[in-house]
């Protein structure tokens, strides 16, 4: 089965594909058109940032497709390349053939080639990604509180709206500080291009940016109408969302919303990673309702990358024995050297490994969506010397992704 990177001018074949896979609609003149060499440089859809995968069978048209996304994402007090992959998808007479399999590992190993370290998705069926070597990343919470059960009080500072066409860099420095630390997450130019190209008057979205005594920003958010929710929230399907420095922002912004809101809706809604503690700052929390879901899944891409740039404790040796189902680079036994104040060596060795595992529950534990406990519960990771240092290497740290792809 061919494999290989579409040209701009045969986008819309991909197009197709997708919008017969999620019964979308359509317009083939209209798509063939935006793709024509010399009028393609103004489609949004395509960018040089991202690469246009296809699998062909038998006839010349495409019967699967996806797309990998090129970030720049934290990794440890690192900048890695982050790949992410979106848009895949089949032909109902194609699937169950290998069509996606064989896109997946030619795409993945474009990213190789590109030299990224790691790779996320956003999945229809984590069952269906594990093949792929991908494992679950961080647990997100999402947060609905009734508004009268936000926090009250004056935090000092001033609230303020943005309107279409302000400055908007105050948000990006709100991102940066509450992502500094965070592994996964994408170095950006602006906080989200998309609110510079759309009038969120027009979709009812408004802006609100709580700054300090100083006029430094300390908490945004990003907010339309639900129902009788006031819902923050970014997914696919309304880019909206919720970020502070600290807990005085935190609770500065959700007094003002309470104290402007409380008569327009009945709850508040937000997603947050599961590291950042919310509850402590709620003054009540017996009515609020709370769900877990997975942001997404990871994996490696370059373990020996990897490898040589995860933060370790201390000093130790620690020997890997990684699999990949689609990378052959990555099935190898590698020794992990590690010592206070210097660079991490890897090697390639022919030894026993410390700790068999694939590269998604490896991508996973490096990038701190578990601690070394959990490998007790990760019947798929075999240890094989419980005595090496794996809790120096695997321990819990800030992580996750919000870049939709």
């Amino acid at each position: 089965m061919l494999v290989r990177k579409l040209r701009p001018e045969e986008l819309w074949q991909a197009r197709l594909v997708q919008a017969v896979a999620f019964e979308g609609s359509f317009d083939l003149a209209e798509e063939k058109e935006k793709c024509k060499a010399g009028s393609f440089s103004e489609d949004a859809a395509y960018e040089k940032s991202a690469d246009y995968w296809a699998a062909f069978g038998e006839g010349e048209s495409p019967c699967a497709c996806l797309v990998t996304s090129h970030f720049q994402a934290r990794f440890d007090g690192h900048v890695v390349g982050l790949g992410g992959v979106g848009g895949v998808a089949s032909l109902p007479a194609n699937r169950r053939g290998g069509a996606v399999r064989a896109c997946m590992q030619e795409a993945l190993r474009g990213l190789y080639r590109h030299g990224d370290a790691l790779s996320a998705l956003y999945p229809f069926s984590t069952g269906y990604y594990q093949k792929f070597g991908y494992a679950n990343g961080v647990e997100s919470r999402l947060w609905e509180v009734p508004m009268g059960d936000l926090p009250q009080g004056d935090f000092g500072g001033r609230v303020r709206q943005l309107f279409p066409g302000e400055d908007l860099a105050p948000l990006l420095a709100v991102y940066n500080a509450f992502y500094q630390e965070c592994n996964l997450s994408v170095l950006r130019e602006a906080y989200d291009k998309e609110l510079l190209e759309k009038d969120l008057l027009k979709e009812k979205r408004y802006i609100y940016l709580w700054e300090d005594e100083k006029g430094e920003p300390g908490a945004f958010c990003i907010a339309g109408r639900d129902g009788d929710t006031l819902d923050m929230r970014t997914d696919f399907s309304a880019r909206n969302g919720f970020l502070f420095r600290d807990a005085r922002g935190f609770q500065a912004l959700l007094s003002f919303i309470r104290r402007a809101f409380l008569s327009n809706f009945k709850t508040v809604r937000f997603a947050l990673p599961a590291w950042a503690a919310a509850a402590p700052l709620l003054p009540e929390c017996a009515h609020m309702k709370r769900e877990s879901f997975f942001n997404g899944m990871v994996r490696a891409i370059n373990v020996e990358k990897l490898l040589g740039l995860c933060a370790c404790k201390g000093d130790g040796v620690l020997t890997l024995e990684a699999a990949d189902p689609l990378l052959e680079e990555n099935n190898a036994v590698f020794r992990l050297s590690f010592r206070e104040g210097t660079e991490n060596q890897v090697e390639r060795v022919q030894e026993k490994p410390d700790i068999r595992l694939g590269t998604g529950e490896l991508g996973a534990l490096l990038c701190g969506v578990h601690s070394v406990e959990a490998l007790r519960w990760m019947p798929q990771v075999k240890v094989e010397n419980p005595a090496a240092p794996l809790a120096q290497v695997f321990y819990p740290k800030p992580c996750h992704v919000t870049e939709l792809f």
